[in-house]
């Protein structure tokens, strides 16, 4: 199974995307630093996250379609420089502009690293042996995601926050060498430039997530929030309408008659949603109401983190004898369970209470998310044609980086609301109801994997999916 040519691709295609998906949250305890040592105002504290985050979300589905028609390698490297460039820029701004432009930069590599990587490893694997690769993808993935705060902690003791971005620097030399050296070229379908269509779905995308992330600093009823939602829902409709005229569209909306495409997505979102938006505000409360260092939080959430570590790998193994469904219910349930103990705990003890009793939530909620990420990829690209799996990898990576994006807003309205936040009782009383909705979408997700999928089935056929015939609906290859 791991031949010496996969391990190698492996070993380049983790690594850089550790690199991309560390840089999601790692910047997040050198604000103070970075504001300090540039000036910077508390919105352009917001746009150094803000900019990484709208340039990946919005590029993820684009890269992923240009993977398939000019080379998944190629798109892959590319990223890998770009990301690699954008990091070096970002440590040697000296101005706002300047950091949220590299930033901005870096969002554009990650959006081809990710999906990319999840491509190139599916294509160098049988299709017996998948769910195992992916799982080490998966465990890669959620830790890059999920240290972030510990690693920017860590270098924040005793380093300039340059440090952060320059880190990058010589590992994406490093993925980029050996990836040419090592990586073979794959393609999926090849579809012709779409111009409009790019444009009506990128800027789509910015509008629908840059109104999520400005909802609760600017308020949800201020024209910039409610004109970018609306806008950006309007001008996705017509990207549907656009796509649906043209004889190779540029996203295949008729992959969605597979019922296992259109709910793995379905679950992949309500997924992020529910369990960032906890991750964030539990982050907050392990420093805000019971005091401890950034540094400090990071190493209790290590517990978290760890454990989905440690259950991605042995996710792709359980799927090959439990099936794909299986083994994703389990990790949806552990972390609707995880969030609803999470609340449990604080609504009972208030702020004040020893680490240990939120220890073992915290490895239940990890083991969800790694039993959890690596069925969702795997039944994702294995419900589809293989020379859709490019287009199926940024669909999935999409939905759930807007999950994410729409959780963290949502969890972060419903903990504003009611009376002001003085005291770090306070802070625990507004934080339960949030947890609680967490849990909630976690358990939205899980009844759309049991409702509508089915245990076992093959991978829909190009044929099926065709407008002629009517198609089937599809799980994962078992």
């Amino acid at each position: 199974m791991f031949t010496p040519a996969r391990v190698r691709l492996l070993f380049v295609t983790c690594i850089a995307l550790f690199m991309a998906m560390l840089d999601n949250l790692v910047l997040g305890v050198a604000l103070p630093s970075i504001q300090k040592d540039l000036g910077a105002t508390l919105s352009d504290l917001e746009w150094f996250m803000n900019a990484y985050t709208l340039a990946f979300a919005v590029l993820l589905i684009p890269f992923s379609v240009l993977g398939d028609s000019i080379g998944r390698k190629k798109v892959f490297l590319s990223g890998v420089v770009i990301f690699t460039l954008g990091s070096l820029l970002s440590g040697l701004s000296d101005s706002s502009m300047e950091l949220i432009l590299s930033r901005a930069l870096q969002g554009v590599g990650g959006a081809a690293i990710v999906p990319l990587s999840l491509t190139l490893v599916n294509s160098a694997f049988p299709p017996e042996k998948r769910a195992a690769a992916i799982g080490l993808w998966s465990g890669i993935s959620g830790l890059g995601l999920s240290v972030g705060p510990l690693v920017g902690g860590l270098i924040m003791e005793g380093a300039p926050w340059q440090v952060i971005f320059y880190v990058n620097v010589p590992v994406g030399v490093i993925a980029f060498v050996l990836g040419l050296k090592w990586l073979g070229e794959s393609r999926g379908v090849r579809k012709p430039l779409d111009p409009v269509g790019v444009l009506l779905l990128t800027s789509g995308l910015f509008g629908i997530i840059f109104g999520l992330e400005r909802g609760n600093s600017e308020g949800w009823g201020t024209p910039i929030v409610y004109g970018s939602l609306a806008l950006g829902g309007l001008l996705l409709v017509l990207f549907y309408f656009w796509e649906r005229t043209r004889q190779n569209p540029f996203v295949r909306f008729d992959l969605f008659r597979s019922r296992a495409y259109t709910f793995y997505t379905f679950a992949g979102f309500w997924m992020n949603a529910g369990v960032f938006g906890a991750i964030f505000l539990l982050t907050l409360f392990l420093q805000q109401a019971q005091g401890n260092t950034p540094l400090g939080a990071g190493v209790k959430e290590m517990a978290w983190t760890t454990m989905t570590m440690i259950a991605a790998p042995l996710a792709g193994l359980a799927i090959s004898r439990f099936g794909n469904r299986t083994v994703l219910l389990f990790g949806l349930l552990f972390q609707a369970a995880a969030l609803a103990w999470f609340a449990l705990i604080i609504q009972s003890q208030g702020f004040d209470f020893p680490f240990v009793y939120i220890l073992g939530p915290m490895m239940l909620a990890g083991t969800g998310m790694g039993l959890s990420f690596t069925p969702l990829s795997h039944g994702l690209i294995s419900s589809v044609p293989e020379d859709a799996s490019g287009e199926a990898s940024g669909m999935g990576n999409a939905t759930r980086e807007l999950g994410g994006v729409f959780g963290i807003a949502i969890s972060g309205l419903i903990f504003q609301s009611g009376e002001a936040i003085r005291s770090p009782q306070d802070f625990a009383d507004h934080i339960v109801p949030s947890l609680s909705v967490g849990a909630l979408m976690m358990a939205i997700a899980f009844l759309g994997i049991a409702l509508f999928v089915k245990t076992k089935a093959r991978a829909a056929s190009p044929e099926e999916l065709s407008p002629q015939k009517p198609s089937k609906p599809a799980d994962s290859t078992i």
